[in-house]
């Protein structure tokens, strides 16, 4: 198979996921074509296409890491701040933003862990092996990560509901 074609097979999947790691779709789409630059250039290295998804993936989260990097030092400086995280189309716009902003404040390792498990629908043994970590591990992340992201959202929630307006999160 071709990029291309491999590609097609898995390109919901890794857009979504890129927007939920970069933070915005638009954040999430230019994360994406630089992971598919540095992709097609490496492709043909690829020894198993089988594994095309996951090294994607993989490609993304590193660019996503390395562009991380440089938005921290841009925000030491006073530059710009990151986005907030792509919405979902089953909750209201309001719901979107707690949601979008509770995971903001999960640790990136569960973070990618949830986006992995309940966005992309990967199975546990998936998670693991994306994470390089043990199946017990990503079952440890997704349970934190689930209990902080629902804590966090409830904060949210009652942040809002005393103010009686939307709750802004910090640049």
């Amino acid at each position: 198979m071709d990029f291309e074609q491999l590609l097609k097979a898995c390109y919901n999947d890794v857009v979504r996921y890129s927007r939920a790691m970069a933070g915005s779709a638009v954040d999430g789409d230019d994360l994406l074509q630089d992971a598919l630059i540095r992709a097609w250039k490496g492709f043909p290295r690829l020894n198993d296409p089988d594994r095309f998804k996951f090294w994607l993936l993989k490609i993304i989260k590193n660019t996503h890491f390395s562009r991380s990097r440089l938005q921290w030092a841009k925000r030491m400086f006073g530059l710009e701040a990151a986005g907030d995280l792509p919405s979902t189309d089953v909750l209201p716009y309001e719901e979107k933003e707690l949601v979008r902003m509770a995971l903001k404040r999960l640790p990136e390792a569960q973070r990618e862990a949830l986006i992995l498990f309940e966005v992309l629908n990967m199975s546990i043994a998936e998670v693991a092996m994306q994470q390089k970590i043990t199946n017990s591990a990503a079952k440890s992340r997704l349970a934190r990560g689930r209990i902080k992201l629902r804590e966090a959202y409830q904060a949210l929630s009652n942040m809002e509901a005393r103010h009686g307006a939307r709750v802004v999160q910090p640049g």
